[in-house]
């Protein structure tokens, strides 16, 4: 990470507010309304979300299906850890 001083002279960057530290800069900015942010060291890349589109985690989903009372069990323990299908 870098420090807030070596800011980018063109494009963007996404600095921590607590510390003032650069943590990702960018040449582009999505046009569009949403839009989900992965960032890997200080590569970062965009992808537009759809209006209907939803972002959550396995533990969100799990608490909302047992707040409607589902009773949900997860095998491996943890559900921020379901293994994919894919």
């Amino acid at each position: 990470m870098s420090d807030i001083a070596e800011l980018p002279k063109k494009g963007y960057a996404v600095i921590r507010c607590v510390d003032k530290t650069v943590v990702a800069k960018m040449q582009d900015f999505p046009v569009c309304d949403r839009a989900v942010m992965y960032r890997k060291g200080d590569l970062v890349s965009f992808m537009p979300m759809l209006p209907d589109e939803i972002v959550g985690t396995p533990s969100l989903f799990t608490k909302l299906l047992e707040s409607a009372g589902y009773k949900v069990t997860i095998a491996h323990g943890n559900p921020d850890n379901i293994p994919s299908s894919a």
